[in-house]
């Protein structure tokens, strides 16, 4: 089999390329170039997304159809969502109304307070290419699968952890949507596997995605 990552660390610290929602335009040259290798089995090829990774994922297969499995680790349907649920709501609303003179100074003191939400808008302006904390929260709202996770074709994993405060909830919402063959894969604190993307628990993480592709890899 020949697997496909989600991983534009690459682009953005030498390119200094940003995301972009339409993912398979990303995806489809990469398969291209695969698909020229002779080592490569055309009918065996997985597309894997890690966390964010795992929409983008689900977005590309939705419009490239040449794989044979997608594994979504894990699931996310709707990225814009997933900050604005932890923001107080009217500073939610002010950022989506676009009123930066109130939200700029909120965002601020909450950066102060919370480490996570420091990282995750900091990044969030590196990765979308925003200039203000406000900005890169907005810059979220295309990244979601309406209209796009009914059109998945090829059989699909979706992972989810117990413990997952980041995505709650995203991956059974993904696994709900899809329309092809499917799997909602969860994996529990009991089992050391809990934690956004079985973080700490490497070794059963892919012993049973594995298991899960050579079942259906096995078919092509």
């Amino acid at each position: 089999m020949t697997f496909l990552f989600d991983d534009a660390a690459f682009a953005f610290r030498e390119q200094g390329l940003v995301f972009r929602p339409d993912w398979e335009h990303v995806v489809t040259p990469v398969v291209d170039h695969a698909l020229s290798r002779r080592e490569v089995d055309p009918e065996k090829l997985v597309l894997f997304g890690t966390s964010f990774g795992g929409l983008l994922a689900a977005r590309a297969a939705a419009f490239e159809g040449r794989f044979a499995a997608c594994v979504l680790h894990n699931g996310v349907y709707d990225f814009h969502q997933v900050p604005l649920r932890g923001l107080p709501p009217q500073l939610a609303e002010w950022v989506t109304d676009g009123r930066d003179d109130m939200a700029g100074p909120a965002l601020a003191v909450r950066m102060a307070e919370s480490i996570q939400a420091r990282w995750f808008v900091r990044h969030g302006m590196w990765a979308f290419g925003a200039k203000t904390p406000a900005e890169a929260l907005r810059a979220c709202a295309p990244y979601h699968l309406d209209t796009a996770v009914e059109r998945v074709t090829c059989p699909t994993l979706v992972l989810d952890a117990e413990n997952d405060e980041a995505f709650r909830g995203e991956p059974q919402r993904v696994h709900d949507a899809l329309r092809c063959e499917k799997e909602l894969m969860v994996f529990t604190a009991a089992e050391g596997a809990g934690e956004h993307c079985q973080e700490g628990a490497a070794l059963r993480f892919h012993q049973r995605v594995f298991d899960w592709l050579d079942e259906r890899l096995a078919r092509a």
